[in-house]
């Protein structure tokens, strides 16, 4: 039904230079999503899940700052966040994001687009 799809997480898989991408292209071949979203949808799929990737690193202080969340980086911060909610929100207009079940769509929100704070980097 989507084989552009397909084609589009193969050639991912082999091609791509970057962990992320492969890893997303493995993960989404194993839920099937190649024949329930076509090649553009994946690649907004993908681009929202990178975002999330990203937010997640910045709030939980696991990139270059040792552990740390340094406060003058709260622009860059507030950046991914738009950037991710930007990229979701193409995605979930999509119609191969409309056509799944709710349950395809939790699988796929809870492995992709969970972006969240441990509670150390909560600050009240």
């Amino acid at each position: 039904m989507k084989a552009d799809g397909q084609n589009f997480l193969d050639q991912l898989a082999s091609s791509s230079s970057t962990a992320f991408e492969k890893r997303f292209a493995q993960i989404s071949t194993r839920l099937g999503l190649a024949g329930r979203l076509d090649a553009n949808e994946l690649g907004l799929l993908c681009e929202a899940a990178f975002y999330a990737t990203l937010c997640n690193i910045a709030f939980n202080g696991v990139g270059g700052c040792v552990g740390g969340i340094r406060p003058e980086r709260e622009p860059d911060r507030i950046r991914l966040e738009r950037e991710f909610m930007a990229a979701s929100d193409r995605f979930f207009a999509s119609a191969g994001w409309k056509s799944l079940t709710g349950s395809e769509k939790g699988s796929i929100q809870r492995i992709f687009l969970n972006v969240f704070v441990v509670e150390d980097n909560v600050r009240g």
